[in-house]
């Protein structure tokens, strides 16, 4: 059985995984930087994941909405800036043992959202495109994908 990492009341899959939640030089940086759960190599891409249980309704709270994008927006900008600094050698972080990305990646944000319909992840797919910095989509080309844990499951991310 493959290892897991537990988040949001969801098992993920933690082959090839960096998990910078957990790791020092996020701890030591304090409340200003955000992280994802985790960041996997998976096959060409360097997933950075995040997890939640619930997410807003944007027809309920548009402003609730709107912050929980910018939150997570963050988050994948904070991940992928801690990401750069331990591989370019900024800072004397290094990655977990195990954890061996490939040289030529793709970049994937994905949220996984454990209590959504289906049909709710794309309204909240394309807030995080429009939200996202546009310098970082015209450098690092990001994928984007918001996912329900049924979907996660069937994209090998998830165990049931």
């Amino acid at each position: 059985m493959d290892k897991v990492i537990t988040e949001s009341g969801m098992d993920f899959i933690s082959t090839n995984t960096y998990h910078i939640e957990q790791s020092r030089l996020y701890a030591s940086l304090g409340e200003d930087v955000r992280s994802v759960e985790f960041i996997r190599a998976k096959d060409d891409a360097l997933l950075f994941v995040e997890a939640k249980t619930t997410f807003s309704n944007p027809e309920n709270s548009e402003e609730n909405f709107q912050t929980q994008i910018n939150d997570i927006c963050d988050k994948f900008i904070h991940s992928l800036n801690l990401y750069s600094s331990i591989k370019v050698g900024v800072n004397e972080e290094t990655f977990d043992i195990g954890f061996a990305p490939p040289e030529k990646i793709s970049l994937i944000f994905v949220l996984v959202i454990k209590t959504h319909e289906k049909r709710w992840c794309r309204p909240i797919q394309q807030k995080l495109v429009s939200t996202l910095l546009s310098y970082l989509k015209r450098i690092w080309k990001p994928e984007i994908y918001v996912l329900n844990h049924e979907a996660a499951t069937n994209k090998k991310l998830t165990t049931l």
